[in-house]
């Protein structure tokens, strides 16, 4: 099931990502894009009583796809190993929080921060 929850995140996201960057670029991007795809990759998995980890692994497999076939030959691998494995680290932190909280907006908080910070430091270094 948790790969039907990261199918259904990224297709949300992605319709909703498109409406921010469209209307705040770069700014939306490192602020509410982040929280976003934390919001719908974990609700999904919640919802649909799946892996949180799980679901963000997909939605990671499936960014990468997108940076695979959107970005040059030279980036598009590395955009794509960059999302598998960024995701899988900001699932991970929603889950430990859970675990330690019990508290799904505590959780998906802790993920948008650093999730946050990630975009951050890709949009001004990369």
């Amino acid at each position: 099931m948790f790969v039907f929850s990261g199918i259904i995140a990224a297709a949300l996201a992605y319709l909703w990502n498109k409406l921010i960057l469209k209307r705040l670029g770069d700014r939306g991007l490192i602020a509410l894009v982040p929280f976003i795809e934390e919001f719908f990759k974990t609700v999904a998995a919640i919802y649909l009583k799946s892996s949180i980890v799980g679901a963000h692994f997909i939605f990671g497999c499936i960014e990468g796809i997108y940076d695979i076939i959107t970005s040059s030959k030279k980036i598009g691998k590395w955009a794509a190993l960059a999302s598998v494995a960024s995701h899988s680290f900001f699932g991970s932190v929603t889950y430990l929080v859970y675990l330690k909280t019990n508290n799904l907006p505590i959780s998906i908080f802790s993920a948008w921060i650093f999730h946050s910070g990630w975009n951050w430091y890709i949009t001004k270094y990369f």
